[in-house]
């Protein structure tokens, strides 16, 4: 009978070794998948990023040339009243 219950053990420490494995991979899948996701986010921050920065240059210019707009309309009005 003690032999018996040392190959159970033996089958049951191999199961359990498989199923180790087994879920060793999938998380190494799991982390592969991580990494890739991560990969992708942080380009994705480095596109919006450069995309914020063109935009508030945009800004900025549009704002120039507003008040170079606005400026220029109260030199016309102010050289009417002249």
């Amino acid at each position: 009978m003690s032999t018996k219950t040392i190959l159970y053990t033996m089958s049951d420490i191999l199961d359990k070794l498989n199923n180790l494995e087994h879920n060793l991979n999938l998380l190494s899948k799991k982390i592969d998948s991580t990494n890739l996701e991560n990969t992708l986010l942080k380009n994705q921050q480095t596109k919006l990023v450069s995309e914020k920065s063109d935009l508030i240059k945009k800004n900025e210019s549009a704002k120039s040339q507003l008040k170079s707009l606005l400026d220029r309309i109260d030199s016309i009005k102010n050289h009417g009243k002249e």
